[in-house]
């Protein structure tokens, strides 16, 4: 539910332009002046052109812990804005090895790959090529 509206997000994005005024009317309608003026206060700092939602994420595990999972961000109406994988390589003992994080764009085209190295004497784990 929003600040907006009684409507869910799912019945937002499913919803037309003249619904969702409809909606906003008949919720100002009920808002007192404090209201409002809170309300006001508070949307004029949102920068509705940053916001993102992850809308899912899925992947596998293995017995040693995941082996992968995958991030699809999307921005309010739905649309595919980029990706994040993750991906995880285990010493045969069991640790992890190697963490690779793969940012991908709205074509699921890899734009950048970070690998992070984990050690079994002790030593921090750090970012290889």
């Amino acid at each position: 539910m929003g600040i907006l509206s009684d409507l869910t997000f799912e019945q937002l994005r499913n919803a037309t332009l003249a619904q969702i005024r409809t909606a906003i009317q008949n919720k100002l309608l009920t808002l007192t002046k404090k209201q409002l003026i809170i309300l006001i206060l508070k949307v004029s700092d949102i920068d509705i052109e940053k916001h993102e939602i992850q809308d899912r994420e899925e992947g596998e595990d293995c017995p040693h812990g995941q082996l992968w999972r995958l991030r699809v961000i999307r921005d309010v109406l739905g649309n595919k804005l980029r990706s994040q994988r993750f991906d995880w390589t285990y010493y045969p003992e069991g640790p992890v090895d190697i963490i690779t994080q793969s940012e991908l764009n709205d074509l699921d085209q890899i734009i950048s790959v970070r690998k992070t190295k984990h050690y079994l004497d002790g030593r921090q784990p750090e970012v290889i090529k």
